[in-house]
């Protein structure tokens, strides 16, 4: 699966980019780009059936450093898109030009601009993810000249349409900008009068904007979901997945360990790992024992309570000089927390380590019929895997690892000796 997630970033996922920094998608082709996507991730998989939508919004989600990176299609291509938006206020060009004289040439605000039956395809996509890309700007008035009255919140928190929206419906001239505004000295155009419940809150809006602090400069226009203020289609796209529900999985994506092992530990936590438990779901006849013990199979008992998963818990106790063992993955999460604080960056990178070493040694039993003759065997192939990790950190914390590695390792020497 880490094999189909490399090769959906680098084809399925990049062969449209250009299209979509150009055009916006019908949503039929960007749900049919991302339905090719699924069925590719999850071809040949026994758990299809079940994971083929739902799972895939984990991985979808997975936005932040050190994830796999599989983004919706359909929020990708308005992310791409707002790019333009920012080059069209912020810079200088021949397309700038060329926008600017078809489309702006009564010096109006990007917010106010209407459809016209005689738009570009392109000017009409950009029109429609507008409202996308106005989420995400902020301007700092000092004139006013580049800010819209009503529909941009310059003022307070909120666009003044929003917090004023009977003003908002009665007046007539909704595009007006900031600075207009001042030069008409207040002097707004309403439907009809305005009775005294609206008049009074009018009035106190006008006292507001008088008392704004202007300057004699041009406004400034940043981007608010950024720390530098510039512009990014990485931010754009994180938000509109803000408000995404579900588990984002980030300290699994954000782990330092091969991106298989990552896609384990995410089909673990989703409770999906085929354990015998999962397979007699799924109507499959056989022993539903452990390859271990007399025991039925299932992952806790796999990972965490079968007899040689004790003794490995055991010896990493030891190890840590905590007095008990974690009984499935959540209480690990406390257990290692309590036993190990400040190590925050390797409690997934071990689990992993160790989860992973039992599962390898579990199917070699399974399906290569070797016998397991030490517990300790599993153990020394986890230190071995977390020495190779280790040189995915920095050299610090590469260090410390393999030192307690090398603790963990003399433990299980002794164990061996005894």
């Amino acid at each position: 699966m880490a094999g189909r997630v490399t090769l959906i970033n680098s084809s399925l996922s990049s062969t449209s980019i250009y299209h979509m920094s150009m055009y916006l998608l019908p949503k039929t082709i960007a749900d049919t780009l991302d339905k090719q996507r699924r069925t590719f991730l999850w071809s040949g998989n026994a758990l299809k059936k079940k994971y083929h939508l739902v799972r895939w919004e984990t991985i979808c989600k997975s936005k932040k450093k050190g994830g796999l990176g599989i983004k919706n299609i359909r929020k990708m291509n308005v992310s791409l898109l707002c790019k333009w938006w920012w080059k069209l206020e912020n810079e200088d060009g021949l397309w700038q030009s060329i926008v600017k004289a078809k489309y702006m040439s009564n010096n109006q605000l990007i917010g106010s601009f209407k459809h016209r039956v005689d738009d570009s395809p392109i000017w009409s996509d950009l029109l429609k993810i507008r409202p996308g890309y106005l989420k995400g700007r902020s301007t700092k008035v000092r004139n006013g000249r580049s800010t819209l009255f009503w529909e941009e919140p310059w003022l307070k928190s909120k666009p003044l349409c929003v917090l004023y929206p009977v003003l908002y419906d009665l007046c007539t001239d909704k595009g007006i900008s900031v600075h207009q505004f001042i030069l008409k000295h207040a002097q707004l155009h309403f439907s009809r009068w305005l009775p005294v419940t609206l008049f009074g809150p009018w009035v106190s809006l006008i006292d507001e904007v008088y008392s704004y602090p202007f300057e004699n400069e041009e406004d400034k226009i940043s981007w608010k979901m950024h720390k530098s203020g510039g512009f990014s289609t990485r931010s754009v796209y994180d938000l509109m997945t803000s408000g995404d529900t579900g588990h984002p999985f980030s300290h699994i994506w954000k782990a330092r360990i091969p991106h298989r092992i990552k896609i384990f530990m995410w089909l673990y936590e989703n409770k999906a790992i085929l354990t015998k438990e999962n397979l007699l779901r799924r109507n499959w006849q056989g022993d539903p024992s452990c390859y271990f013990c007399p025991n039925d199979e299932n992952m806790d008992h796999l990972f965490f309570t079968c007899p040689i998963a004790k003794v490995i818990w055991g010896m990493i106790a030891i190890t840590l000089g905590a007095n008990n063992i974690p009984e499935n993955l959540d209480q690990y999460k406390i257990w290692i927390e309590h036993w190990l604080p400040g190590g925050r960056p390797v409690y997934t990178f071990c689990v992993a380590a160790v989860c992973w070493a039992i599962w390898k040694r579990r199917n070699a039993v399974c399906f290569e019929k070797k016998s397991l003759r030490n517990p300790v065997d599993i153990l020394l192939y986890a230190c071995a895997l977390m020495t190779y990790w280790a040189g995915l950190y920095g050299a610090d914390m590469q260090g410390r690892i393999v030192e307690g590695v090398k603790v963990l390792i003399a433990c299980a020497h002794k164990v061996l000796a005894q």
